[in-house]
Order: structure tokens, then C-alpha cells, then sequence
């Protein structure tokens, strides 16, 4: 009988290393744990935003209810991505739209978004996402998800300081065991199957284990440098490299705090914005083959008013993945594992996800290889679908007016799985089987992993580009009965609107109420 693991080492602090160690000391509660990192490596990130799952596949596994860590990370609310300036303008028409969290409802299990689009057909003008969700409108007035008792009323993610949820975690995983050494990597010994034997440190420590986890951001210190394991380059499929981002001061009484991420399209990129209490975190990302660092740097500082003697941080970051996240004992976790630009905030979610399938396929040391090779299977699908959905934001985007932009238009790789979505689309026909399912976006963490971006997500970011299916699903036009059922459901989600703006706080009254509780 094979031995089971009894050392995991994790090298590598920050968002990913702590996540790491705190999701496998609750998962392995009979393995050891440690985590090496240098006191003196930057840690990326400035402000983070989240996926709705966060709170039930992680944070519910730890068992740490919302209202506690996310008055320790400066957390706030995210109900949405508001896009602005991503498609041409119109006169008369606000330019932005909302990426909704969520399929919207069906109508006998055809989505809604079909019937919208026969009204739509016939001159109704209400966008997609306010006539098919009743959440946009209370965006709009900048309300909470929640009441003040702290009780959901819609779909929602988080905003927070990254850097903040890593130090809660830290504290709460060494309450729990885990080992912590601040040193710096210098090395490993590999035995003569390849497989790391442990890690040396300039300190003089030599850091044995079993498996052995890589959370060393972009330098990949174990999977790319030590396993030799080659990263896919896939700045063919999308064109930004690179980012100038800093923390912006904010007046939350006078202009409140908007409760989604704001993605501000611009000439060779795009701006992120994160509301937090008291302030707001940004940042430009861009292509370095259609603006300099000195151009981006000065149309950043011009969107906010940034003042020259203000510093900001400078991000060059490669775009794709490993050709395999797992390689002999060695996994790559976060950043060493994969990129894609933070657009639809999949950074954290690709670290829980890979944590998730980490467990589920968790060897002894024999490392079966058809455990590995499965764990591979699903990261790789995990970021190329990501890729794909973030891919289409810039494709399906009618903006002509820079390089950048016409760039995104003409000459991206495109996969066959996004060619065969939007075939799919066009045609009025549904993207996955689970998009006739009502509520199956919610149904589990594997159908998630597994359909992550489903209808609703689609139909949120195409149709708030102005790109629409040549008819509806078919069926839906067959039923006359069907037709006039969805415009009852059409009534009731506008009044459901008028009701959330009715009895939701503003998301500054309630992340006031949250952090000033205590």
C-alpha cells in the first residue's frame, strides 16, 4: 500500500500562497502544511474583484461566514460589471451596460432573453439586462444586495484588498497549524525521478516535502524554472501585456460607493475601478504594442486627475498558461500556473478552482498520473473557456476608432470552442445544454467549473455590444401562450425593480453598518 502525503510545502505568500494553505489545512487535516516566502518580493495587485462563487466553494468551506472576513479586508459589494465606452456611441443612449450576475429566468424553458429579443424585434427599446433582470435599475441608485439585517436580495461578489485577505487568511491558517518560514527560495534538490525533494533557502534551511506547491507569482521558481514545465504564450488571443495601476482617494458621503466593477474602455485598453470604503483602486491595462508606458501612465493620470507626484505601480504580466499546471509533485497555484487580464475578475477564482480540483484529485505518493493528467484536463479547460468569454468582450466590440481596436476586430486567434459559441449564438440556439435548465448557474460548483460562462453571461456582454442573434430560438416563437406568459414575467421583473430600490440601503449605508459593527 502506497504511502500517504504527509508534507505539503508552499512557496510563496500572498493571495495565492495563503489560500492555499488555509484550503488544505481544513481539506488534509492529517497533512503538514508549510509555506515559505521572502519578506522582500512585491505582491501584484492593487484593489481585487471577485465571482459570486467565491463565498460558498471557498469561504463556506472554511467556514467563515461573509459579514466576518469581509470586515478584516475592507470588503465591499459587487453586483455587476458596468462596461463603459465599449461600443460606438448613440445619441440619446448612455454608453455603458451591466454584466449581470446569474442566467435571467426562464419562460417554459426557453431563457427570456429570447422573448426580449421578438420585443426587441418590434421596437421595444428597454436593454437587455433592465428588462430581463431586476437588478440593474437599483445599480443604477447605487444600493446594496443586501438589507441591513444582512439578508441577500440579489446576486453579488466582493471587492477587496487583496494584500488584507492575505494576512487574514495567514493568521487564521497558523491558528490552525500551519507552518510559516520567511526566507528566500534559492533552490531545490531533485531525486532521480525528477520529483523536488526539497527546498533550499538562503537563510541555510532545507525544506523537505512530499508535494510541493508553487505560488511564486510570474517567476514560476518551481514549475517553470525548477520542472522546466513551458508556459503557452496566448498573446495572440489577446492583446494587452501590461498595466498602471494605484489606489484613488474618494468622498463616499458626497458620491456614494458603487456596488459593481467598473471597466472603462480606453485607446489601447481598458481601466478597472474597485470601490472601497474611502477610496477606489484602478488601474489601466493596455497593449504595449499600441501605447507606450509614458502614454498610458499620462492617460491614467488624466481619467482621475492623478497628480504628477503620485506614484503608481508599472505591471508587465505574460498572457496564457503551463502546458500542464501539475508536473511530477510540483503544482503551479495563481499566477505561476496562469494569467488572463483581470476583466471578468477571474484571478482569485482561478486560484479556489484549481484549490477545489487540487483536493478532488489529491494523490499519495505514488502520483498516479491519471489523477494528474485529470487535474490538468480541468485547469486547462477552466482557463481557456475564461479565455475565450474575455476574448469575445473585445471581438464583438463595434469600436473602430484606434489600432487597439480595430486590432481586436480583425486579428485575434480565436479558438473553435468560441467559433462554435458564436455559430450557436447567431442562430438563436442555446450556447451549453444547461442553458434551457432554469437557475443552473447556481446549481453546483462542478456544473459551474465545468459551463462557466453560460447564456446569461454571454447574452449580457454580446447584447450590450450591439451584437444580437439573427432570430430568437426558435421555439420560442411557435406558442402564442409562451409569448404572452413572458410578458407577465416582463411586468413582474420591472416591478421586482421598483421594489429593490424601494427597500435596499445604499451600498455606503450598509459597508458602514458592516465595518462599524466591529
Amino acid at each position: 500500500m502506497n504511502e500517504l502525503i504527509k508534507d505539503v510545502v508552499i512557496l510563496g505568500g500572498g493571495t495565492a500562497g495563503w489560500m492555499t494553505a488555509s484550503y488544505l489545512s481544513k481539506a488534509l487535516p492529517g497533512v503538514k502544511i508549510t509555506l515559505v516566502e521572502s519578506a522582500a518580493v512585491p505582491k501584484i495587485g492593487v484593489g481585487e474583484a471577485t465571482i459570486p462563487n467565491l463565498q460558498k466553494v471557498f469561504f463556506d468551506f472554511l467556514g467563515i461566514p461573509e459579514t466576518k472576513w469581509m470586515k478584516f479586508v475592507n470588503g465591499g459589494f459587487k453586483s455587476a460589471v458596468k462596461f463603459v465606452n465599449w461600443r460606438k456611441p448613440q445619441p440619446g443612449r448612455s454608453n455603458h451596460f451591466y454584466h449581470l450576475f446569474g442566467n435571467p429566468a426562464s419562460c417554459d424553458g426557453i431563457p427570456l432573453t429570447h422573448y426580449w429579443l421578438l420585443k426587441k424585434q418590434a421596437g421595444f427599446q428597454t436593454p437587455m439586462e433592465y428588462a430581463c433582470y431586476p437588478q440593474a435599475a437599483a445599480l443604477d441608485d447605487k444600493r446594496a444586495p443586501c438589507l441591513l439585517d444582512g439578508s441577500r436580495q440579489m446576486h453579488h461578489a466582493w471587492h477587496f484588498d487583496a494584500h488584507l485577505v492575505a494576512d487574514y487568511l495567514r493568521g487564521w491558517s497558523i491558528e490552525r497549524g500551519v507552518t510559516h518560514i520567511i526566507d528566500d527560495y534559492e533552490s531545490v534538490t531533485l531525486d532521480e525521478r525528477g520529483h523536488i525533494v526539497s527546498l533550499s533557502t538562503k537563510g541555510g534551511r532545507t525544506i523537505a516535502g512530499d508535494l510541493f506547491v508553487d505560488c511564486s507569482g510570474f517567476r514560476g521558481l518551481l514549475i517553470n524554472q525548477a520542472m522546466q514545465e513551458p508556459f503557452i504564450d496566448m498573446s495572440d488571443h489577446l492583446l494587452c501585456d501590461s498595466a498602471v495601476a494605484g489606489q484613488m482617494p474618494h468622498d463616499d458621503a458626497r458620491n456614494g460607493v458603487e456596488p459593481y466593477t467598473s471597466s472603462i474602455a480606453m485607446n489601447a485598453g481598458w481601466t478597472w475601478k474597485i470601490p472601497m470604503l474611502g477610496r477606489f483602486g484602478s488601474g489601466y491595462v493596455f497593449s504595449s504594442k499600441f501605447s507606450t508606458r509614458e502614454q498610458a501612465t499620462a492617460d491614467f493620470r488624466a481619467l482621475w486627475n492623478v497628480p504628477e507626484g503620485q506614484p503608481l505601480n508599472h505591471i508587465k504580466f505574460r498572457v496564457g498558461r503551463n502546458a500542464r499546471a501539475w508536473v511530477k509533485n510540483c503544482v503551479g497555484i495563481g499566477l505561476s500556473s496562469c494569467f488572463l487580464e483581470p476583466l471578468e475578475s477571474t484571478g482569485i477564482y482561478f486560484i479556489y478552482a484549481s484549490l477545489y480540483q487540487l483536493v478532488k484529485h489529491f494523490p499519495d505518493r505514488s502520483f498516479d498520473e491519471r489523477l494528474i493528467a485529470r487535474f490538468n484536463a480541468e485547469v486547462e479547460f477552466m482557463y481557456d473557456d475564461c479565455r475565450d468569454f474575455v476574448q469575445a468582450h473585445y471581438f464583438m466590440a463595434q469600436r473602430d476608432d484606434t489600432a487597439f481596436w480595430r486590432a481586436n476586430r480583425h486579428e485575434l486567434r480565436l479558438s473553435d470552442n468560441i467559433k462554435e459559441k458564436i455559430e450557436r449564438y447567431e442562430a438563436g440556439l442555446p450556447l451549453t445544454t444547461g442553458d434551457l435548465d432554469d437557475n443552473s448557474y447556481y446549481s453546483s460548483f462542478e456544473y459551474e467549473f465545468r459551463n462557466f460562462w453560460l447564456n446569461g453571461n454571454y447574452y449580457c456582454v454580446f447584447a450590450g455590444l450591439d451584437y444580437l442573434p439573427e432570430r430568437p430560438f426558435p421555439r420560442a416563437r411557435y406558442r402564442s401562450a409562451s409569448i404572452e406568459k413572458a410578458e407577465g414575467m416582463f411586468a413582474e421583473i420591472a416591478r421586482k425593480s421598483e421594489h429593490l430600490k424601494q427597500i435596499l440601503p445604499t451600498n455606503h449605508e450598509y459597508l458602514r453598518a458592516l465595518h462599524e459593527r466591529g
